[in-house]
């Protein structure tokens, strides 16, 4: 995407945007542009994932909020980017406050992005696994929505009155200390996030196979960590450079790949049929749709509604009143019995056939006679 210092031929028009030595909006355009089609792609997923299961979560609603806040900060670095950002100062493309005050809008959005999708694994938690581990998950979820409020007024409150200006330590020294508390917060709540499924998962009484594929779909969020490492690095390469506006351009490219990756992890982790793809020695599928053709599945030809927990067999209750959170769905969910602590998990798959009246017709009684 580099341009020549030649001029162009006559009726050739110069591209919209570049990448040199002076001028890298161009690179921020196409990764910006490439993680926007993630964000929908992960939007479009979780859809589809939504409407098998026929029934929305708590989470789910904080998913939407996600993709919209995301969706609303790429469009803001867009519009960063149109203003002059990833420019050599007086390269001539700069158009000052405007600039300015959108990277201002998109750093406090980033910092939305980071906290919902933080929030929003946590409530995903909390239905999926047992109410013994219910109140470490609360806290995590608790020190995620404090880290999200601090992190939005450290990123929004700086050092002089028109706080979108200072986009560097020479006009705000407190910057770098303010992100790498904010980064080493957010490292620390990825690595509870990790561990806390990576124990859950480990107690569940299950093949090792089943056990790889569970906790490789919920520990996805793992490639945030460095993610966050690289994005602290580039940020303060921006807050120690004497031309910000120009390398705050590599800032702007990780934050942007690390906001959409925040977002597709979230997916991995709640398309189920990643999670519990289990089948019974009959081909029963745990999945809704399990046949691929257009004919009708085993479970929709016998009026079934097949339901799998992950309890103890002790529990033999199976009332939809005392179901909580994703158990009400058909999918697999994991649970643990307060009763048989200490002995595992295990799955237990129920299955709940309905009936229906058919006519039948009877043979004439004289032919019957006869």
């Amino acid at each position: 995407m580099s341009t020549s210092s030649t001029a162009l031929p006559s009726g050739v028009s110069p591209p919209l945007t570049t990448d040199n030595a002076d001028n890298h909006t161009g690179l921020i355009v196409v990764i910006t542009a490439f993680c926007l089609v993630l964000i929908v792609a992960s939007l479009a997923a979780r859809v589809f994932s939504s409407y098998q299961r026929h029934i929305l979560q708590q989470d789910d609603y904080f998913f939407g909020a996600l993709v919209i806040v995301s969706s609303a900060q790429a469009a803001v670095v867009l519009s960063q980017v149109h203003y002059g950002w990833g420019a050599r100062e007086g390269s001539g493309n700069a158009t000052g406050d405007r600039m300015l005050k959108a990277g201002y809008a998109a750093d406090i959005l980033s910092m939305i992005v980071l906290g919902c999708s933080k929030i929003t694994t946590c409530l995903f938690y909390e239905g999926l696994f047992s109410n013994r581990q219910s109140r470490a998950i609360r806290i995590i979820l608790a020190g995620t929505i404090i880290w999200t409020v601090l992190s939005v007024l450290l990123v929004a409150i700086r050092c002089s009155s028109d706080p979108w200006s200072d986009i560097s330590a020479a006009q705000c020294s407190t910057l770098l200390p303010r992100w790498q508390a904010i980064t080493a917060i957010d490292i620390v709540t990825e690595v509870m996030l990790f561990v806390y499924s990576g124990l859950a998962v480990y107690r569940v009484r299950i093949s090792t196979k089943e056990k790889i594929m569970v906790f490789l779909a919920l520990e996805s969020r793992v490639l945030l960590i460095p993610l966050a490492a690289i994005r602290f690095y580039y940020t303060s390469v921006q807050l120690d450079s004497t031309h910000p506006t120009l390398l705050g351009a590599f800032a702007t490219v990780t934050t942007e790949i690390y906001l959409a990756l925040s977002v597709v992890c979230l997916v991995t982790a709640f398309v189920k049929s990643f999670i519990a793809a289990y089948e019974d020695r009959d081909g029963i599928s745990y999945t809704e749709g399990a046949s691929g053709s257009g004919s009708r599945s085993l479970k929709q030809d016998i009026g079934s509604a097949i339901s799998s927990k992950i309890r103890s067999p002790a529990s033999t209750s199976t009332s939809e009143g005392q179901l909580r959170g994703w158990e009400c769905e058909e999918d697999p969910i994991m649970e643990h019995d307060p009763e048989t602590i200490g002995q595992g998990l295990h799955v237990l798959k129920t299955v709940h056939f309905s009936m229906r009246d058919e006519s039948i017709e009877l043979a004439d009684q004289r032919t019957a006679h006869s």
